[in-house]
């Protein structure tokens, strides 16, 4: 697998529900990102922007739900695979 980025989309097939793994053999990293889902309208976000500068913070986070494709389970296995069993530098 070569170095770069490998995007998987959910199951339920939303834009938003997409994971980015990017592998990095020089640095011998592996980076992930998803997209927090912004969907409240402007006056709860306001709210939200509010609390954020008085220092309030959810204890239980900004989390969204994804689900691996049957399709794709091959992919991301060979991907962590070829991540956890190369040599070292």
């Amino acid at each position: 697998m070569l170095d770069g980025s490998h995007y998987f989309e959910c199951q339920c097939g939303g834009a938003e529900h997409t994971l980015r793994f990017v592998l990095n053999k020089e640095d011998d990293e592996l980076y992930t990102s998803i997209f927090l889902n912004d969907w409240q309208r402007w006056y709860k976000r306001l709210w939200v922007a509010v609390k954020y500068v008085f220092g309030y913070k959810c204890k239980y986070g900004h989390w969204d739900c994804w689900i691996l494709r049957r399709e794709d389970a091959e992919r991301l296995h060979s991907m962590l695979y070829e991540f956890i069993n190369r040599e070292r530098k």
